[in-house]
């Protein structure tokens, strides 16, 4: 099956690199699988790598919503899925393989547990209790059958579940076979959270501007993500 990773950023530059890294480290065979990301603050060079194409305008999109759909127009055609990857967050490298062995079982796959930051290389099982966009999977047919994302900010994800689940798109749990958690939500990236900025958090966010045009992305991780410690125990919580 080929994957088609889609991020969407928005002055990241600092962490962006990180999740490039992420998707070359994957061991998923490269020719199934690409990243494409789309960034709408014109802050870079638009720019290639080991199956990574970083697209940079200066023109914002309106919603975040249409954005994603945007980005999701520019995956390969014969890309047969989608993955939602943050650009703020960190996948570790069985992320793909484990997405398309549950992508087999149904058109959506919606991880039960991430791995969320707690420390500098240390992260805690959490239970996602539906939430956690990042980790989430679909089929094309799937995103085409709900007319992909609406024109909303905050929350697009849940409003485009609700219209899936209402399709009758069924889901498969990535992680039910026993796989590992893939997904590192990052809460001490010294970032912002679109899911903390309320309503008016993306046009809030659209006022800031880069600090100037960025030729190369520095491609890195912070420290090898393979050998970060994972705390034995589940945190009930989403948040």
């Amino acid at each position: 099956m080929k994957l088609a990773c889609i991020c969407c950023t928005y002055l990241r530059a600092h962490l962006l690199g990180h999740l490039i890294r992420s998707f070359i480290e994957q061991d998923y065979p490269r020719g199934l699988s690409e990243l494409i990301i789309l960034d709408d603050a014109g802050e870079y060079r638009s720019q290639k790598g080991d199956g990574w194409t970083l697209i940079s305008i200066p023109r914002r999109f309106s919603h975040l919503g249409l954005k994603r759909n945007a980005a999701t127009a520019l995956a390969a055609v014969d890309a047969e899925a989608f993955c939602v990857w943050d650009d703020d967050d960190l996948y570790l490298p069985h992320a793909l393989k484990t997405t398309a062995a549950a992508l087999e079982k149904a058109p959506l796959s919606r991880p039960s547990q991430v791995l969320y930051e707690d420390g500098h290389r240390r992260f805690r099982r959490h239970e996602t209790g539906g939430l956690y966009h990042g980790g989430w999977a679909y089929r094309r047919e799937a995103f085409h059958k709900v007319g992909g994302y609406g024109p909303h900010d905050n929350g697009e994800d849940q409003e485009f579940l609700g219209r899936l689940q209402a399709a009758g798109i069924q889901t498969a749990d990535p992680l039910a076979d026993g796989a590992d958690p893939f997904y590192c939500y990052r809460a001490c990236a010294n970032t912002y959270h679109l899911s903390n900025e309320g309503l008016a958090g993306y046009r809030n966010l659209g006022q800031r501007r880069p600090d100037g045009l960025i030729s190369a992305v520095n491609v890195h991780w912070p420290y090898d993500l393979r050998a970060a410690e994972i705390l034995p125990e589940v945190h009930p919580r989403p948040f």
